[in-house]
Parts: structure tokens; C-alpha cells; sequence
């Protein structure tokens, strides 16, 4: 109880300072040394622990907690590691969205400490059993003590705690905005005691595993997070703005990560200097992280699986769901690999062809707008009115306008990648290299002029109208299923 009093306390410093300062400017001296100091610095602090015990600290991410009968390989892993680390095995495992690991604290209200292992549901996918291992111990190292010291609780668990009172006053004005700025300077201030766990964790998987093993896999998860980011960002969302989703996420993210681009995945500062550090004191460990060296060494099984997909797709890196929880999924359709590809990477060139479209009729283009249209105002020389209307990215809207007719015609086809990139080649595969073309019909009527011809030999026809593309979720289909 002596530790949450100084948490609360430490809490509600800015609160009793605010509170101390009113009171000395309405009752001058007497407020110090008439009690009342007293009594308004308990009802702050009395207000603070109320709204912490009924909104914090931050609830376990959305995710599915599993058990030893549903995961008894994971559980096992999970168990093998923590005696290895000797530290007592977590109280709970929580698959969530993600690729993240960490070691989540939860007090419900009163003193008691549970700790759950969340774990992203891609991380026993795309890392060899050895570094699955060496990930999760550096969450288990958080735990080496069963009871934190007062610096970690303050800082570590009130941070969890300011957070989770800022999530539970999000969206309510000016409430939510005290909230969330409180819980940022409370991130600031504590970021050196968070730091100092970080680096803590660290050496505790060191010890046993050695520090190259360690190096080695925070670097991996480093990248499978930045990897994620860019897959979400890339595929899943816009492909949930089209209404489908792939019917494996899993399998997309691996290969995706297959064809990514290596360029910019260079590790973070912060991991930079975490690395340093341990490479400052290098240590063998205690022995070698058993495992394989093979990707998916602690696969979920395909029944499980089904189940994670809805919070792969709903929560944010950190296995939170937004205001609106699973309401996003309701409708989408499951699509195979290859239809989810064509539809999402020709959901985007379609909407910039219609942006374009409308461009073109407020640049004097008559209505319906078409291909020939368009073509039409760049023969007579007008393309730095159409550039003026629509945009820098005048050129890309264009060479997307040209991929839609020349597919719609029949004469071209898209070629997608889980890179997130496709190419739009003829019959014979060679590509089009339309984005060439639209900058040449761009630069003067020649360029126009050639294209048009370009279009007619090839067949492609210039009536083609670019309309905007149209959400395909309806959920007739097989969907995504929310759990509620």
C-alpha cells in the first residue's frame, strides 16, 4: 500500500501544485497554516487514486489469451526461456496484432500484479525459433524481480497508468487534451527510469543467451516491426478502404517481407545505442538459445490462426483498438492472394484517374469526361492549365488514367507484387512504361499528339471513363468475423 500512496502522490504532483497555488493567491498565508492545505492536497491525491483504480493502468492489449491446453508449444517455449532467465514463468500469454513482445504488468484494483507475455501474432512466423527465443527473453527480463523497486513502479507501471486515464478521456474535448498532455510530459519524465528497464531486460537475456544472440534478434524484431508498419500501412489499409482484406494475412506479411525493399531498414537510434551498450560488456551467457534456424520454429496452429486475423487487422503496433473497435471489419471480404493484389493496387490508380477526370471538366473538358478528353486539352496545348487545376502529381494521375483504358481494353495487364508495387506490361510481358508517355503528353501537344496515336495502334480505346471505384465490401461474401 506504501508504494501505491507514493505512486498516487507522484501522480497528482501537478495537480497539488496547481491546487496550492490557488489556494495561496484566494486565502494568502492562511491557507498553509490553517490545515487547509492538507485537506485539499488529500482530496487531490484521494481524486487521482479514484480515477487510476477505475480507468488504470492500461488494460491488456485486444488480443487472444491462450492457455496451455489451446498453445502447449508456445507455453512450453515460453516456460523453457523463463527458466533459463530463472524468473517465474508470465501468469498469462495474449496473442494480439502486430510484432511486438513485451511483458505487460496489470493490476486490477488493490496490490496484486499479474504479468502477461503479448505477443504478436506474425512474430512466431517470420523469426527462427532461436530468435523467437532470445525476443522473448528480453520481455521476460522485465520480471527478474517478482516485486519491481519503487523507481520501476512509478515510472514502468505509471506510465501504463497516466496512459490508460488518457485513452479513457480520449475524444471528450478539452478533458482528453489535460489527459494526454499530462500523460506526454509523464512519458518524458520517466523516459530515462524506462530506459534504464530497457537496458536491464537486455542484460538478463544476455546472461543467458550471450550478447551477439541478443544483438542479433532485437535487430531482427526491429526490422519485422518496421516491416509490419510498412505492410499495414502499404497493403491493409488501403485495402480495407477497398473492402476486401487477404485471406491470410500471415502468409501476405511473409511474403512480403520476401520482396521488400531493403533500402532505409536500417536499425533506430535508440536501438543503436541499446546495442553499443551491450557490446560495451559482452557476455557468453549461460549457454546457446536452442531452437532452429528455421522461420515459424513455434507456429500457431491453422485453427488459432483464423481467430488472430480480426486483431492483426484492428489494433495498432501496440495491440490497441481504435474508438471504434472491430467496426472497421464489418463487410470486408476475404480474397485470395492474388485477387486481394489486383484490387487493392488497381483501387489506387482508379481513384487518381477519377481525380483527374474531375480536374479535366473543371479545366473546360466536356462531360462525360473520357481518355480522349483528356488527350484532347493536351493537343491544344493546355496541360500546364490541367497541371494548375489538379496538382503536382499531375503526371502520376495521368499515367494512372492510361493503366485503367489500356486494362479495360483488354490490352494490357497488371502485374502486382506483395511489395506493394505492379507493373502494367502487354501480352507479350513487356511493360508499358506509361508514366514516360504521360510525362511527354504533359510537356506539349507532340508528346499528346504521339500518345494518341500510341493509343489507337494499340487499340486501346480513347472512350474509356474514369470513374471512382467503389468499396466491394457487402458481406455477402465470406467476411472477416469481429470479435466482440
Amino acid at each position: 500500500m506504501l508504494l501505491l500512496g507514493v505512486l498516487y502522490v507522484v501522480l497528482a504532483l501537478p495537480l497539488l501544485v496547481v491546487a496550492f497555488a490557488t489556494g495561496a493567491i484566494v486565502d494568502h498565508g492562511r491557507f498553509f497554516t490553517s490545515g487547509a492545505a492538507v485537506l485539499w492536497g488529500l482530496g487531490v491525491v484521494a481524486t487521482v487514486a479514484l480515477l487510476l483504480e477505475l480507468a488504470g493502468p492500461r488494460r491488456l492489449p485486444a488480443g487472444l489469451a491462450v492457455d496451455a491446453a489451446a498453445q502447449p508449444v508456445l507455453w512450453e517455449l515460453v516456460e523453457d526461456v523463463a527458466a533459463d532467465l530463472r524468473v517465474p514463468a508470465p501468469d498469462g500469454i495474449v496473442l494480439t496484432g502486430g510484432a511486438g513482445c513485451e511483458l505487460r504488468v496489470v493490476r486490477r484494483p488493490g496490490t496484486l500484479l499479474h504479468r502477461h507475455l503479448v505477443l504478436g501474432g506474425t512474430l512466431p512466423h517470420v523469426m527462427t525459433g532461436r530468435r523467437l527465443r532470445v525476443v522473448i527473453a528480453h520481455a521476460l527480463g522485465h520480471s527478474r524481480r517478482r516485486r519491481p523497486p519503487l523507481a520501476d513502479r512509478i515510472a514502468c507501471h505509471g506510465v501504463d497508468a497516466v496512459v490508460g486515464l488518457a485513452d479513457a478521456f480520449a475524444g471528450r474535448g478539452a478533458s482528453a487534451r489535460m489527459a494526454a498532455g499530462y500523460a506526454a510530459l509523464y512519458r518524458r519524465v520517466c523516459a530515462p527510469v524506462v530506459a534504464f528497464e530497457e537496458r536491464a531486460a537486455d542484460r538478463a537475456a544476455a546472461r543467458a543467451y550471450g550478447t551477439e544472440a541478443v544483438v542479433d534478434a532485437l535487430t531482427e524484431l526491429a526490422l519485422a516491426r518496421a516491416d509490419w508498419r510498412r505492410f499495414r500501412d502499404e497493403l491493409l489499409v488501403p485495402g480495407m478502404a477497398a473492402g476486401c482484406v487477404p485471406r491470410d494475412p500471415i502468409a501476405g506479411f511473409r511474403a512480403f517481407r520476401a520482396e521488400r525493399d531493403e533500402a532505409g531498414s536500417e536499425p533506430e537510434a535508440a536501438l543503436v545505442t541499446r546495442i553499443e551498450r551491450l557490446r560495451a560488456r559482452p557476455t557468453d551467457g549461460r549457454g546457446t538459445p536452442a531452437g532452429t534456424d528455421l522461420l515459424g520454429g513455434a507456429s500457431a496452429e491453422p485453427r488459432l490462426l483464423a481467430h488472430v486475423h480480426p486483431y492483426l487487422l484492428a489494433t495498432d503496433d501496440d495491440g490497441h483498438l481504435g474508438r471504434r473497435g472491430f467496426a472497421p471489419l464489418d463487410g470486408l471480404v476475404k480474397l485470395s492472394d492474388e485477387a486481394f493484389l489486383g484490387h487493392v493496387l488497381g483501387f489506387g490508380p482508379a481513384r487518381r484517374a477519377a481525380a483527374l477526370g474531375m480536374s479535366a471538366r473543371r479545366a473546360g473538358v466536356e462531360y462525360p469526361v473520357t481518355l480522349g478528353g483528356v488527350l484532347g486539352l493536351l493537343v491544344e496545348g493546355r496541360g500546364d492549365e490541367l497541371i494548375a487545376r489538379h496538382g503536382e502529381d499531375t503526371a502520376e494521375a495521368l499515367a494512372a488514367l492510361l493503366e485503367c483504358a489500356w486494362i479495360e481494353s483488354g490490352r494490357g495487364r497488371m502485374r502486382p507484387s506483395w511489395a506493394g508495387t505492379a507493373t502494367v506490361t502487354d501480352h507479350d510481358g513487356v511493360e508499358l512504361n506509361l508514366a514516360a508517355a504521360a510525362e511527354a503528353a504533359l510537356a506539349g501537344a507532340a508528346g499528346a499528339r504521339a500518345l494518341r496515336d500510341r493509343l489507337r495502334a494499340a487499340g486501346v480505346s480513347t472512350y474509356f471513363e474514369p470513374k471512382p471505384p467503389l468499396s466491394i465490401a457487402d458481406g455477402a461474401r465470406e467476411t472477416v468475423v469481429g470479435h466482440r
